[in-house]
């Protein structure tokens, strides 16, 4: 897989994507966005962040495992300071943030491994070099 086949596929598929020198940025819906790093010539690296606004952050970016751990923790937080006046509610609210953050941390997850796939595919399919 070559960053100028990549390029071509994406442009065919109509992804929005940007390109610094070995790196492509690919946006995907949900404010999240994937990192292909070509700057070895074997391997190709994949990253994947969340963009401003999105459903785990808020307005920070992060890797999608760092906002997974700081939804818990702050969830933990708010969760503990809450149980010190209700034990009920504190509990409620633990259990609330950790529900939401699971199933978006998974959405993210899932959307990002499924454009994984679908280029690993694409380059098994339409080129000689595999990854």
């Amino acid at each position: 897989m070559t960053i100028e086949n990549t390029e071509t596929f994406l442009k065919k598929f109509g992804y929005t994507f940007t390109r610094n020198t070995n790196e492509l940025t690919v946006t995907i819906p949900l404010s999240q966005s994937i990192t292909l790093d070509f700057s070895h010539q074997e391997t190709v690296n994949i990253t994947n962040k969340l963009n401003a606004w999105n459903c785990l952050t808020g307005f920070i970016k992060l890797e999608l495992k760092h906002a997974f751990i700081l939804n818990l923790i702050i969830g933990v937080i708010i969760s503990i300071a809450l149980s010190l006046y209700d034990l009920k509610l504190g509990l409620g609210v633990f259990i609330a943030c950790s529900v939401w953050s699971i199933v978006w941390a998974l959405t993210y997850k899932a959307r990002s491994e499924r454009f994984k796939q679908f280029l690993l595919k694409w380059s098994q399919q339409y080129s000689n070099v595999t990854v």
